[in-house]
């Protein structure tokens, strides 16, 4: 069964308040179609939570969210089966769309998007 969970009260918050960016929907579709199950961790925010926080997750619309990586078996081959059907931006190929990383509140997969993301099909 397809699923998707919302962490906490934050995160369900965070997704009501704003929109969400039109390629940041269009990439979550397609993850949610490819992986059936996802858990939100971290959405819209308008504060930064650590010291390397760019701010993306506070952007209106919203060009970040969070997934928990712990329920994949691989997620470092979740995020590059993503970055190889999205371009986060031609004109920036050292960007990615999705990437695994912990900034100190533990591991998760990182999803951005940007204006010139494009989706390369498949």
């Amino acid at each position: 069964m397809a699923s998707i969970i919302i962490n906490d009260h934050k995160s369900l918050k965070g997704l009501l308040r704003v929109a969400f960016h039109p390629q940041m929907i269009q990439l979550m579709l397609w993850i949610f179609i490819r992986l059936s199950k996802i858990i939100l961790t971290s959405t819209f925010r308008p504060e930064k939570v650590h010291e390397k926080d760019t701010g993306i997750h506070g952007t209106i619309p919203c060009r970040a969210i969070d997934i928990s990586s712990h329920i994949y078996e691989n997620p470092q081959s979740i995020c590059n089966d993503i970055n190889a059907h999205f371009r986060y931006d031609p004109k920036r190929p050292e960007y990615v769309c999705a990437q695994v990383h912990d900034v100190g509140l533990g591991e998760h997969i990182h999803l951005q998007v940007h204006d010139r993301t494009v989706y390369l099909g498949g």
